[in-house]
């Protein structure tokens, strides 16, 4: 793992697995069923889970996700439209998938990659859930890659909806509107996030 990642990690707490077992680190070469794990972009990412693997989340829970735009989605609708912009200033990043068979099938990313299907934009990988059923997703392909988003479960799009309202098939980046850029990669998103007591 970079210096600057396990540094940030251990400043802000340290990582814990679910249930407390032993941490179940995840190969380079497992994940190259899911990304190019030789792209410099998913190296932070890559790193954590080398070094905890899945079914991990930070020991101090109270931290809450940044969003960048002040919360805008990364599509936002214009003034003109019957549909409105929700705006998310903060959210709970949870806990990060893992694969093979150290792992409950809950955890497991392969079997949210399935259950994601048809939900999140193409190019996006979710890498984490939180306990309000949203996702933390990683862009693996296209000029936002490397960048980590947070998936707002409330604000989902549907395309039928879209149809009726606008008479025409949903664009891809309208897909967008649940959308909100958390970090320009895994490091930046740890190191926005802000500890907040309940």
């Amino acid at each position: 793992m970079s210096t600057r990642m396990q540094t940030l990690i251990e400043k802000m707490g340290g990582v814990v697995r679910v249930g407390a077992k032993p941490f179940a680190p995840l190969s380079r070469e497992i994940m190259s069923k899911f990304l190019d794990i030789d792209r410099k972009e998913f190296s932070d990412y890559l790193d954590y889970l080398t070094c905890f693997g899945g079914e991990t989340y930070l020991n101090e829970v109270f931290y809450k996700l940044t969003m960048y735009d002040n919360g805008l989605p990364s599509y936002c609708y214009p003034p003109d439209s019957p549909i409105e912009n929700v705006v998310i200033k903060k959210g709970e990043f949870g806990c990060f998938y893992g694969e093979g068979e150290s792992y409950q099938t809950g955890y497991s990313l392969s079997d949210a990659i399935k259950k994601m299907e048809n939900r999140i934009p193409t190019n996006f990988l979710p890498i984490a859930e939180n306990n309000y059923g949203d996702r933390i997703c990683l862009c693996i392909k296209g000029e936002k890659i490397g960048k980590i988003f947070y998936w707002y479960h409330e604000n989902e799009w549907d395309e039928e909806d879209y149809l009726d309202d606008f008479g025409k098939t949903m664009p891809e980046e309208v897909k967008m509107q649940n959308m909100y850029l958390v970090g320009e990669d895994l490091y930046d998103c740890f190191n926005r996030m802000v500890l907040e007591e309940e």
